[in-house]
């Protein structure tokens, strides 16, 4: 079954464990400094083209290119490079991803749509604490790859303290336990980060599952020596830090010095995720500048052309707009006028009769250019992002709906992207997972929120049990397109032409199993006979639903919270299980729920929150008299 708080204990396979304890971690012989040097240098000079093809990308997107002119013309940089990276990241990063985590065995359904909400909530709180969705966009955008690092983060996670030996001290070191459990309860205790490729070597032979990677930066020696006391180097300046990771070891160096020695870092995996669109030339023995290559590459061409001829246009036109003045007339006199003539509005200007002002020839831009400057946006359209995906309205779409059309064909375009996207995401989840199963080892609470609202959950190590497959699907879609398709699916199924699970996971809803078991929880409390048992109940014990409402105080009650309450009360009455045939006054929950109710803080209905706060009030003898509740239907750790 499911508790409260998510805890699974169903669906234990003793075989499963035995194969995992029999699979032995990877023992590799630690790398060594001359290896890491090594690679180093040997990396630098195979990447070294693809590292002039990312600094291209990065000059077109930041509009620092540059494109010939003469001395005197305008350089207008257009920023196309811009705009279409911008839409490819808005379209791979919508605000919620559904995932799915297939139930493993016939009775684990549970027990899967609780890892859903689990890596739902973990997704969300990486992004709080260092969004990096939107970043590993832009480095597929660019680079044509992207490289994510997800990694415990033991700053976040306290330390239980050793108990003590006696009595003594032993209230001290429980509070302060009860301490770290809160904190760790709200401190999420790992972190991602994005890696730009500029600053890594990697294993290219392996495709998409490198066997190392090498990530090295600029750092102070001065941080060094602080962080890594053993480090034998600079006391000052900068150094080049270098983090050396493989399946099973971790290693730092700076200076070409150890700053800590190879050791275990007990992931069981490469704690890096690599999103690869595959934009390239994928074939065996492709160089690294063939294999990687983001959305403008191949344009940069188009798109120095394109502000070229923009910039040309730009000038034509300023002659025509600012139009000067020929002076012809005797040597001397002629200047003479030049420099006093005026042209502001209402100015009077003496000129001799032997001096004659003609306006310049006013310049047509030629049709040759806008013709140019048109093929030349077609073309880069054609490779990156036509404009309909970049929000302008293409000219002859008649209404909304074939613009949207026109933007679902046009947004094929990013389809590797949104794959890698998903296929990362994947394997994401799958490092979060091993390290909550194989580093952290305890219970883990999570926190965040989707389409339908809020959501909590807490995993144990038991509860995946190797079990890191997930699926995830990024479908970026209008609230018009949701709706859309929220009405299609709810007519098929009730047409009779698909099952209720597959409507509702269509529709966008991804913990079907949870909501279905709430929908027949509603059905059954409007049943009939529920409903006139929670009625007596509510009538004949309101002062005392009024008292342990009260005694909350810190959330607003739902129906569904005082129901339990009332059932609760009704329980204990001594002619419980029969049901009153007095006409008592027909008061119903939600009026009683409504008129105890006064001021009070809401709480997110379901949460973490406000399971404890009714659990504890309703268990607390001082706030209910001497009723007491069984310890048996608390969340553990409260009882």
């Amino acid at each position: 079954m499911v508790t409260t708080y998510g805890q699974i204990s169903e669906d234990v396979n003793p075989e499963e464990d035995i194969a995992r304890e029999a699979a032995n971690p990877i023992d590799e012989p630690f790398v060594s400094i001359d290896w890491v040097i090594g690679k180093l240098k040997e990396g630098r000079f195979k990447f070294k083209e693809f590292y002039d093809n990312c600094n291209e990308s990065e000059d077109f997107y930041l509009n620092r290119f540059d494109f010939s002119i003469p001395e005197t013309g305008t350089m207008l940089r257009l920023g196309t490079a811009q705009s279409v990276v911008n839409s490819l990241v808005a379209h791979v990063t919508p605000q919620f991803i559904d995932i799915s985590v297939p139930a493993p065995g016939a009775r684990g359904q549970a027990r899967a749509e609780n890892m859903e909400k689990f890596l739902t909530g973990a997704n969300h709180m990486l992004e709080q604490f260092t969004p990096t969705r939107r970043e590993i966009a832009k480095h597929m955008a660019l680079y044509g790859i992207a490289f994510e690092k997800t990694e415990f983060a033991a700053n976040r996670w306290e330390e239980f303290p050793e108990p003590p030996e006696g009595d003594e001290g032993l209230a001290e070191y429980k509070e302060r336990l009860k301490e770290i459990i809160d904190r760790r309860n709200i401190n999420f205790p790992m972190q991602s980060s994005a890696i730009n490729p500029k600053m890594m070597v990697w294993d290219t032979n392996n495709g998409p599952s490198p066997r190392w990677v090498i990530h090295f930066y600029e750092v102070e020696a001065e941080w060094v020596n602080a962080h890594f006391p053993n480090w034998n180097g600079k006391l000052s300046g900068t150094v080049e830090f270098v983090e050396v990771w493989t399946y099973s070891q971790v290693a730092y160096m700076a200076d070409e010095k150890w700053a800590l020695e190879p050791k275990r870092h007990g992931y069981e995996t490469l704690p890096f995720t690599i999103y690869h669109p595959n934009t390239g030339l994928f074939t065996e023995g492709a160089k690294p500048e063939e294999l990687y290559r983001g959305i403008l590459h191949g344009n940069f061409d188009m798109m120095r052309a394109e502000s070229r001829l923009a910039s040309q246009y730009l000038d034509i036109v300023a002659q025509s707009a600012w139009q000067t003045k020929d002076f012809t007339g005797p040597p001397g006199i002629t200047e003479q006028v030049m420099e006093m003539y005026e042209e502001t509005p209402g100015a009077k200007n003496f000129v001799p009769q032997n001096v004659s002002i003609n306006p310049s020839r006013v310049i047509e831009p030629p049709a040759s250019i806008n013709i140019a400057q048109q093929m030349m946006s077609q073309s880069i359209e054609a490779n990156t992002a036509p404009a309909v995906v970049r929000g302008e309205r293409p000219q002859g779409a008649a209404s909304g709906y074939h613009t949207a059309v026109l933007a679902g064909i046009a947004a094929l375009n990013f389809g590797p992207y949104v794959e890698a996207a998903q296929r990362g995401l994947q394997n994401r989840n799958s490092i979060i997972l091993n390290i909550v199963e194989n580093v952290i080892k305890d219970k883990v609470t999570v926190f965040g929120k989707t389409e339908t609202g809020p959501l909590d959950a807490i995993i144990r190590p038991n509860d995946i049990r190797g079990h890191y497959v997930n699926m995830v699907q990024l479908t970026p879609t209008s609230p018009e397109e949701q709706e859309r398709k929220l009405n299609l699916w709810n007519q098929l199924w009730l047409s009779g032409f698909t099952d209720h699970d597959t409507a509702l996971r269509k529709a966008g809803v991804s913990n079907a199993f949870e909501v279905k078991s709430k929908i027949l929880a509603e059905q059954f409390l409007k049943s009939e006979q529920v409903q006139m048992a929670l009625q007596q109940a509510a009538a004949e014990r309101v002062p005392l639903l009024q008292q342990i409402v009260e005694a909350a105080g810190g959330g607003q009650t739902t129906q569904e919270q005082a129901s339990d309450i009332a059932q609760s009360i009704y329980n204990q009455q001594p002619n419980a299980g029969q049901f009153s045939t007095t006409n008592q006054p027909a008061r119903t929950l939600a009026s009683e729920a409504q008129r105890v109710q006064t001021n009070t803080r809401p709480v997110i209905p379901g949460s973490l929150q406000e399971q404890d706060l009714v659990a504890r009030e309703i268990s607390s003898p001082a706030r209910t008299g001497n009723r007491r509740v069984p310890t048996s239907d608390l969340p553990p750790g409260m009882r």
